[in-house]
C-alpha cells in the first residue's frame, strides 16, 4: 500500500513547490513596477470619458476597465442603446461594470444637425431629460454633443459656437455639463486612433505638468467608443493606461468627482 501511494505524494510535492516559487515571484513583479514609477508627491487626477456609446468597441472598453480596475466615465446616447439587441446588451454591461459610470449625452446626438438642435434650447432639455428616464440615470451630468462646454458650479466655459443658451437653461435644471480638455481623435472611417500611444501619453503629462486644463492637475480626456474595436490585449486604450500607470501620483476618477471650483 505504501509503495502504491507514492507517485501520489510525490506530485502532490511537486505542485506545492510550484505554488510556493510561482508566489516569490509576485513581490519581485510588483516592487520592479514600483522601482519603474515616476515618483511626485503632487497628485493629478485623469478623467477618461467616453461619448457615443453603445457602439461596437464598447464591449472591448467594458473587458479592459474589467480587467484594469480602472474608474471611467462614459456618456451614452440613449437612440444607439435602443437601436439592437446587440448595441443594449453592450450597454448593460457598462451598467454592471463596478468601474464604469454613466452619464447623459442626450437621447438623439442632435441626429449631427447642430446648429438646429440648439436653436431650441427647450428641446435640447426635452432631449437631455427623455435620455435620463429612458437609461434610469442617477447623476445630473450631460456632455453636449458636438459641443466642447462647461457648466459646473459658478464656472462655465463655451467653444465659440452654438450651444450656450441651451447650455444656460440646463445649468438652471440642475445639470453640470462637463467639457474636455484633450481629445483622442479617431478617423472616420473605421473609427481608428489618430495620435499614437505614445504621443498621446505625451500630450496628458505635459499638460498635467503645465496645468494647462479648465481646472489645475486635473484632465478631462475625451475619447470615442468606436476606435477600440479590436480586442483587449491588443487594444491602444490598454496601452495607454499601462503608460499612465507608470505615474504613481496619477489617480483615475469618474468625472462626478471633478472639483466644481
Amino acid at each position: 500500500m505504501k509503495r502504491n501511494n507514492l507517485p501520489n505524494r510525490f506530485l502532490f510535492l511537486r505542485l506545492a513547490l510550484l505554488c510556493i516559487v510561482a508566489v516569490s515571484f509576485i513581490p519581485k513583479a510588483r516592487e520592479n513596477r514600483a522601482s519603474s514609477n515616476h515618483v511626485s508627491t503632487s497628485l493629478k487626477y485623469i478623467y477618461l470619458t467616453f461619448d457615443d456609446g453603445p457602439l461596437n468597441g464598447s464591449e472591448n472598453i467594458d473587458s479592459i476597465i474589467l480587467a484594469e480596475r480602472l474608474k471611467i466615465s462614459v456618456f451614452i446616447i440613449g437612440e444607439h442603446a435602443e437601436e439592437s439587441k446587440r448595441l443594449g446588451k453592450y450597454y448593460k454591461l457598462y451598467e454592471q461594470n463596478p468601474f464604469v459610470e454613466v452619464y447623459n449625452h442626450t437621447y438623439t446626438h442632435a441626429n449631427d444637425k447642430y446648429v438646429l438642435f440648439y436653436s431650441n434650447p427647450s428641446n435640447v432639455l426635452a432631449d437631455i431629460q427623455k435620455n435620463e428616464r429612458l437609461l434610469d440615470l442617477h447623476y445630473k451630468i450631460v456632455r453636449l454633443p458636438g459641443r466642447n462646454i462647461w457648466r459646473i458650479g459658478n464656472r462655465k466655459k463655451d467653444d465659440g459656437v452654438e450651444g450656450s443658451s441651451a447650455a444656460d437653461l440646463l445649468a438652471t435644471n440642475g445639470y453640470k455639463l462637463y467639457g474636455w480638455d484633450i481629445e483622442w481623435q479617431h478617423h472616420s472611417q473605421g473609427g481608428a486612433p489618430v495620435q499614437s500611444v505614445d504621443l498621446m501619453a505625451k500630450e496628458i503629462e505635459s499638460r498635467l505638468e503645465s496645468g494647462n486644463t479648465f481646472t489645475k492637475g486635473h484632465i478631462v480626456v475625451l475619447i470615442h467608443d468606436e476606435m477600440f474595436q479590436k480586442k483587449w490585449e491588443k487594444s491602444e486604450l490598454r496601452q495607454l493606461i499601462n503608460i499612465l500607470r507608470t505615474h504613481d501620483n496619477y489617480i483615475f476618477e469618474h468625472i462626478r468627482f471633478y472639483p466644481d471650483e
